[in-house]
């Protein structure tokens, strides 16, 4: 089609638009919220145009780039990727800033694991190397360790304890066996690793060992590297076992920005660390630990992947674990990257990845940086035609992920009052692509925006929109979505600072996870061989942020947050057992259904306040509509945990990246405390009332 008729088209069709009196509604056939019809067209030339400016080329070559080399935050590798990242940044036109904090990043100088009776084994804490993987020789490779492991040198009996949940232990125990003054052994799943580390200190143990059972992600899925995605015998998973679900700051500066002169508190008294020595090793240095157990078989469900029965200990396998790191402070250096808006620079819609990673980290996070790049690239050189959005967009790359979601947290402690005055909503991928299964959580009122905007974008593979592989993914007629926990870079946005957030990405048959085959090798015969699952991200990601951007009343829907909080409360009944809460929740349900209500007359007052034309009050408006989420938050914290200001949503005291809604109740009642689930109630039923306050002032204005 020539440029000629392309916009004749556009216009023509535009024209009928307007002949038909199409005005703007939260539910338009265009999937369009919060645009006039006028300013719908407007918004599609600018997608499309964004869209037809992604590359699939320069996705491939930007992620060769970015797994080079190994860049473990706090190295001078990963000093280099966030300096390659600015100068990309400064190419595409935009306004550039590096912030650098000191965090505490404990590196290891040994990490021994034996079985030193009935038979001896010692592991191995690299990945072997393969004859066509250069990148499998590179030295500066980290061994396997789980950072913040405190230092330690013991040798105790075996015992397995399956997933180390908490029922996994009270199973041991109905069986009578404790697990005091022993290592535990426990497969990967089920939990963050950082909460098995805490529940097996709880539980007496004196050591913890890690590791990935092939039956998760390893032969039993499928192939192995380099045949296959699944996870090889000798693929180690690295992570921290810092409790993010306490608070997601350096464990040295717990509530304020970590910056070069900033005052620190002791590691003894930090509050998010473990208290034992913890190891991951592979599955092929697993076997001959698992294999030296006797015991009773173990459940069913407790059977792994291993070609042999699973039994408890403990012993005779007897084991050494010994920890040694050097604990120091290292610069970490988060890149910000401006593209200002045309009428309202002070409103930002922020999109962030993080850039460090535990070996080469293709996938996680190389893909949501490559996909971030590409965002940034073309809305560049759409900026540079003279097409800008209306509103800033940031674009966020964050250091020190790996360690315990730093970098980010202390962006978000340092310039918190700013962000809560300023941000609209923020928009995290960390991993873009390790397959075409599209996955996402998000904040209630964002939900039907990203229901929206996937209609719209085309998968790849299928040729159908990504909304409808999605559907039939999850056998679903309206796609689920997640509610956000802990994990990744949104959290400090949402559970510390109020703001509404976005995670999400495409995966797959992904078995090298901080792994040191988390390589371009991989994600070039495995993860997205052809990269277009990246671009497809950068697609979705583009088109929400410019959607935020150009809105004239922006997208927020709370309507659906009240509806998809009603399951919830009526639960609360069941919660406390011995706590007797029907009165206290039946105000909760009152108030939600009152919200509810509030919220869909405010939905639809917008349609007759766009169709009058009087647009007067619109700044003020959308900034009350962006501060709605703050409604929700308590600065007081939450009682166990007081850095997690969100009352509505945080990571499960038990579950470490999984969210739990309403928190502060459960977290009472898992405590037995009537006295402080009543208390909680009480707050989250003043924060219902603050959001219906608030959502009727907004109608007034209409």
């Amino acid at each position: 089609m020539s440029t000629l008729l392309k916009w004749t088209w556009k216009f023509s069709f535009s024209f009928i638009c307007l002949l038909i009196g199409l005005t703007w509604y939260p539910y338009d056939v265009f999937g369009m919220r919060g645009f006039t019809a006028e300013n719908t067209m407007t918004q599609k030339r600018y997608e499309t145009d964004f869209k037809e400016s992604l590359s699939v080329e320069r996705s491939r070559r930007k992620l060769r780039y970015l797994t080079e080399e190994p860049h473990l935050a706090g190295t001078e590798n990963s000093r280099k990727v966030a300096e390659y990242i600015r100068a990309e940044f400064e190419s595409y036109g935009l306004q550039v800033q590096t912030y650098e904090y000191h965090v505490y990043l404990p590196y290891p100088l040994e990490v021994h694991v034996e079985l030193v009776s009935p038979t001896q084994h010692l592991a191995v804490n690299k990945e072997s190397g393969w004859a066509w993987d250069k990148d499998s020789y590179e030295t500066e490779i980290v061994p396997g360790y789980n950072a913040y492991a405190p230092d330690g040198d013991v040798t105790a009996e075996l015992v397995y304890v399956n997933r180390g949940l908490p029922e996994d232990y009270e199973i041991l125990s109905e069986r009578g066996i404790s697990v005091e003054g022993k290592i535990c052994i426990a497969r990967y799943g089920g939990s963050y690793r950082g909460v098995k580390a805490k529940v097996a200190g709880d539980n007496g143990a004196v050591a913890l060992i890690l590791y990935s059972d092939p039956k998760d992600d390893g032969y039993i899925r499928g192939d192995v590297y380099p045949r296959g995605p699944w996870r090889s015998a000798d693929a180690i998973q690295r992570g921290t076992v810092k409790y993010i679900f306490q608070h997601a700051s350096d464990p040295l500066t717990p509530g304020w920005a970590a910056t070069k002169d900033a005052e620190r508190i002791p590691i003894a008294e930090a509050t998010d660390l473990p208290k034992i020595p913890v190891v991951p090793i592979a599955y092929r240095d697993a076997e001959p630990f698992l294999k030296a157990l006797a015991g009773s078989n173990v459940p069913s469900e407790w059977q792994g992947g291993l070609p042999f029965t699973y039994h408890t200990g403990p012993g005779p396998a007897k084991v050494r674990v010994k920890v040694s790191c050097e604990h120091s402070t290292r610069p970490i250096y988060n890149v910000i990257a401006k593209l200002e808006g045309t009428e309202y620079p002070d409103e930002w819609i922020i999109l962030g990845n993080h850039h460090d990673a535990w070996v080469y980290g293709a996938a996680d996070p190389g893909s949501g940086t490559t996909a971030l790049l590409e965002v940034a690239e073309s809305l560049g050189e759409l900026a540079k035609e003279g097409i800008r959005p209306k509103r800033t967009i940031v674009f966020a790359s964050w250091d020190a992920e790996e360690f315990g979601i730093l970098g980010s947290t202390e962006w978000v402690e340092e310039l918190k009052t700013e962000l809560q005055q300023k941000t609209i909503a923020y928009l995290n991928v960390d991993i873009a692509a390790t397959g075409g299964r599209f996955y996402v959580s998000a904040t209630p009122s964002l939900r039907e925006l990203i229901r929206d905007v996937t209609e719209n974008v085309i998968d790849p593979k299928t040729l159908k929109p990504i909304y409808e592989n999605w559907r039939t993914t999850q056998e679903r007629e309206i796609p689920q979505i997640g509610n956000l926990g802990s994990g990744s870079d949104h959290s400090p946005f949402v559970g510390h600072a109020g703001i509404p957030a976005v995670s999400m990405g495409f995966g797959g048959a992904y078995g090298v996870y901080h792994a040191m085959q988390d390589n371009f090798y991989w994600m070039e015969h495995f993860g997205d061989p052809t990269f277009q699952y990246q671009v497809t991200m950068s697609k979705i990601w583009g088109t929400l942020a410019l959607q935020l951007a150009n809105a004239d009343i922006l997208p927020f829907d709370y309507e659906t947050y009240a509806t998809d909080l009603m399951v919830p409360v009526k639960l609360l009944q069941n919660s406390g057992s011995e706590i007797k809460i029907s009165k206290e929740v039946k105000v909760l349900d009152d108030l939600l259904t009152e919200w509810q209500q509030a919220a869909g007359l405010l939905n639809r007052g917008f349609t007759r306040y766009l169709d009058a034309g009087d647009f007067s009050e619109i700044s003020e408006i959308n900034r009350r509509l962006y501060q709605l989420e703050r409604k929700l938050i308590d600065e007081d914290g939450l009682p166990s945990r007081p850095w997690f200001k969100h009352l509505i949503y945080a990571p499960g005291l038990n579950t470490g990246y999984a969210a739990v809604v309403f928190p502060g109740v459960l977290d009472a009642i898992e405590q037995g405390d009537g006295t402080q689930v009543r208390t909680e109630i009480g707050r989250l039923t003043a924060a219902f009332k603050r959001m219906i306050q608030e959502i009727n002032a907004i109608r007034e204005m209409l």
